[in-house]
């Protein structure tokens, strides 16, 4: 009888749910065609726009003013094909534009744009209030600069494109009339096939886009998005004054969710929906690559009026369905007590049982369901004793001590571990206040600390590992290392600590200092004299003296030096490792202070019979380091590449600018360095053969050292190594500002001109402008944006003049490349007469409009300027 009722109602589910599904999609496929042909027919008559422009801009380019006009130009003013003038050939094309844009009143300016004389218009008309306006030829502007210019020269021969939509511009600046433009535009070729400029048609795109809505009048909520996120919406009934379209960058209110959806699906088409309405959108990309020319349109309807046939539907298969639910559910209440008895007495068996409790006695010998659940449950209850086991197991046979209190201090669980460190057994400990266990200065401030917790203002020492001392039972205070987290367990907040004896590492560490002590005090100052003591018998011996004699002694000073750096490199180590090192830094040559470093390793390279040989920089290279580190360094290296080196080899030490680094490199043709112990090679006492036997000395800290102290002066080392070709070791250090200015050789230091660099195409103006200035500047030229980039890696100019216009780029593209832009001065100098915005631009100059001492003297000024804000810094000094 309950199977029957159960199977009826599940029936009538099933049989509802997938009806109304069906119906549901028939309904909302029925409503997304309708919307789709809707959308399909508007985004149609909205591309048609598109493709007159196209024709229009095809229809005049193949008229024969055109290539008549590009002829002419060429000829001195005459077309050599038919004898036209250029004036007759202007005016002609001039009337075909007229013509063009009287029967689009969209269109308010037609234009035939050269490339040469910096994008020079060549015959233009403007719709105006007054009617059509042929611009004279001294009204044509130069459109070089504007964004359009390069997209439409680069443009395919015969392809049609598009600009973004932006604000009409009129020399260089935005038109205050602010109209919307489309600006649709077909490169031309002269007869040859050779760029010459391109015809270019402005739309004023937000009448556009009005007058097509006009036309239609759609039935239904529109919106019209291009690729660029510009769209205008239409409602039914809206007037077209009321029509408003919203750029992209200067919107008037914020982006409807659905036109926001458009701009971010890759589809072309395809249902769209947002928490109040559903959309269905059409996007035609098939003609135009152009983000502006792929024009989308989105036909929107509200959630209500899309779901409506569903949701009457639903509410009829829902009223049936509840209907035949309640009388099974009524049916099956009757039977459900007779279930539960079994379940409610499982459920008691297992509130009953202990901790250890197996639970044997749960009815698992039953064949139903209850016997299954009574089965894993037992089961369950198995694998957590286990892992309670496993887990005591850990806490009371791990080395640490753990111990684990509540909020307010009160031990909870003691380990094995604790019991021997502290004395106390579980017993005593738990129940008792942590507080036991610490010394009484420590203990006053510990509640205190729970409180600040409790309060959530506490919890710093959580995490971390805190070195301590602890009492234990019989008062002896000892080192500890505390670790302290805080644990959720059964919703209150315990605090778990482990704790470790750190006694005889402290006992280690102090045993370590006095042995370093006497390193440093008896054994330095006696080796020291020892080896004052062999110089001198070296130095006065008479010289009939047996030369076995000298040999011994010979012997002597060279192990006694061995000692004496054994000594020096452990009391380095160990400053380094207590962090007591300290670096005087001042700024040196890296050329002078490798003759330095060849010269005290020179006795040692000789005896091993190894040529020294130093390769310097062409300019003085800069750094600031220590010299007795960078000598002990250098020391270092050469001892090593010498070691490794066969007799009668040849050690290289290098010095070069390596970009903003000064470089030294350490060259050896010796066996190089086995790959399993290049990982190893900068870590302390560490060997390339560690055996008592090995056949070169050391104590294995010399590169390690090395790299403590290369670090430590804000430096970087490191080796390239072949294994039987030999091994170079390399040092950089930061270049600092007196490092060699331009051209491979370096400033005088008496030369306390200011440095400039001018980046410039034109060697005369360059000359001029370099000889005017030349009391007061430095100035490097150079011709291109590549060689502006490499000498700014290599100097730090004070004024930097740049060219606009340069053979491999713009000129600005070089002012992310100075160091410090704001504290540099930048000149800008164009042929275009322009004002650049820019924020890190000081001044602009025009060629045409400046005579060359004006060029000279706003240089001046500028220099000026600098050497004051040097002198007031050097004062406030």
């Amino acid at each position: 009888m309950i199977l029957t009722a159960f199977c009826v109602a599940l029936s009538t589910l099933a049989v509802g749910s997938l009806s109304y599904v069906r119906i549901r999609s028939e309904t909302l496929h029925l409503a997304e065609t309708h919307l789709a042909t809707e959308a399909e027919l508007l985004s149609q008559r909205f591309g048609f726009d598109y493709h007159l422009i196209a024709n229009d801009l095809r229809t005049i380019a193949e008229t024969p003013p055109v290539q008549g006009l590009i002829r002419s130009i060429k000829s001195d003013g005459r077309d050599p094909l038919d004898g036209s003038a250029e004036a007759d050939l202007r005016s002609r094309l001039a009337i075909n534009f007229q013509a063009v844009l009287q029967g689009r009143p969209e269109y308010f300016q037609f234009r035939f744009i050269g490339v040469e004389d910096a994008g020079r218009e060549l015959v233009r008309v403007d719709r105006t209030l007054y009617g059509m306006k042929v611009k004279e030829r001294g009204e044509l502007q130069q459109k070089k600069l504007e964004p359009y210019f390069r997209f439409a020269i680069e443009a395919p021969t015969g392809e049609v494109v598009f600009s973004d939509i932006s604000y009409n511009r009129e020399y260089g600046q935005q038109d205050r009339s602010y109209t919307a433009t489309l600006r649709g535009m077909m490169p031309i070729d002269d007869e040859d096939g050779n760029r010459f400029g391109f015809l270019v048609i402005n739309v004023n795109y937000e009448a556009m886009l009005q007058s097509a809505f006009a036309e239609i009048n759609p039935d239904q909520h529109t919106f019209v998005v291009n690729g660029g996120g510009d769209f205008m919406e239409h409602r039914p009934g809206m007037e077209q004054t009321v029509y408003r379209l919203e750029l992209n960058g200067n919107m008037t209110r914020p982006l409807p969710d659905i036109v926001k959806q458009v701009l971010e699906t890759g589809e072309d088409r395809g249902l769209l929906s947002t928490a109040d309405d559903v959309g269905y959108f059409i996007r035609d990309t098939s003609h135009f690559s152009q983000a502006s020319a792929n024009l989308g349109v989105v036909v929107v309807v509200p959630n209500e009026v899309w779901y409506a046939a569903s949701t009457q539907n639903r509410n009829e298969v829902l009223l049936v369905g509840f209907l035949v639910i309640l009388c099974s559910v009524l049916l099956a209440v009757v039977v459900v007590r007779s279930m539960m008895q079994p379940l409610s007495d499982l459920a008691e068996a297992v509130r009953l049982s202990g901790d250890e409790d197996s639970l044997e006695h749960l009815p698992t010998w039953r064949n139903d369901e209850i016997g299954k659940l009574a089965s894993a449950i037992q089961k369950r209850n198995s694998d957590l004793v286990e892992s309670r086991t496993r887990a005591s197991a850990i806490v009371n046979n791990v080395v640490d001590g753990l111990v684990l209190i509540d909020g307010f201090g009160m031990i909870e669980q003691f380990n094995p571990s604790c019991e021997r460190m502290f004395g106390y057994s579980a017993s005593e400990a738990i129940g008792c206040n942590i507080k036991i266990l610490m010394k009484p200065e420590d203990a006053g401030a510990h509640d205190g600390y729970l409180q600040l917790y409790r309060d959530g203002l506490g919890g710093k020492s959580f995490d971390t590992t805190r070195e301590l001392e602890a009492v234990d039972k019989s008062g002896r205070v000892f080192p500890i290392e505390l670790s302290i987290n805080a644990v959720k367990l059964n919703g209150a907040t315990k605090f778990s600590g482990v704790i470790r004896d750190i006694g005889q590492r402290k006992e280690i560490d102090r045993m370590r200092k006095e042995f370093v002590s006497t390193v440093s005090h008896e054994l330095r100052t006696p080796l020291t004299s020892i080896r004052g003591s062999l110089t001198l018998i070296d130095m006065l011996a008479p010289e009939d003296m047996p030369p076995k004699v000298f040999q011994l002694i010979g012997m002597a000073r060279k192990n006694t030096e061995r000692l004496i750096q054994l000594v020096n490199e452990i009391l380095d180590f160990e400053k380094l490792r207590a962090n007591k090192t300290k670096f005087e830094l001042s700024v040196m040559d890296l050329n002078d202070e490798i003759e330095k470093a060849l010269e005290l390793n020179q006795g040692y390279a000789d005896d091993a019979g190894i040529q020294l040989e130093a390769e310097r920089a062409a300019t003085a290279i800069s750094v600031s380091v220590e010299a007795t580190k960078f000598q002990q360094i250098m020391s270092n290296l050469i001892s090593n590449a010498v070691k490794f080196s066969q007799k009668g080899q040849k050690v290289t030490i290098r010095t070069m600018i390596s970009k903003r680094n000064g470089r030294i490199e350490v060259v050896d043709k010796g066996v190089g360095i086995d790959e399993n112990f290049r990982k190893h090679i900068f870590q302390a006492f560490s060997q390339a053969d560690g055996s008592a036997t090995r056949s070169e000395g050391g104590t294995g800290l010399g590169l390690n050292i090395s790299k403590s102290f290369v670090e430590g002066m804000h430096g970087q080392i490191g080796f390239e190594s072949e294994l039987g070709t030999g091994t170079t070791f390399w040092v950089e250090f930061p270049l600092q500002a007196s490092t060699g200015t331009s051209g491979g050789k370096s400033r005088d230091p008496a030369d306390t001109r200011l440095l400039g660099l001018h980046v410039e195409d034109d060697n005369d103006f360059y000359t001029i402008l370099a000889t005017g200035l030349e009391p007061d500047l430095e100035l490097l030229h150079v011709k291109t944006v590549a060689e502006a980039r490499k000498l700014l890696k290599e100097h730090v100019f004070d004024i930097v003049i740049l060219d606009r216009l340069l053979e491999d780029g713009e000129g600005l593209d070089v002012i992310p490349f100075i160091p410090a832009p704001e504290s540099t001065k930048i000149l800008v100098v164009t042929a275009i007469d322009e004002n650049v915005q820019h924020i890190h631009v000081d001044a602009t100059l025009v060629k045409a409009k400046t005579r060359p001492g004006e060029f000279a003297a706003r240089v001046t000024e500028l220099v000026d300027q600098i050497k004051r804000n040097k002198d007031l810094k050097s004062g406030a000094a």
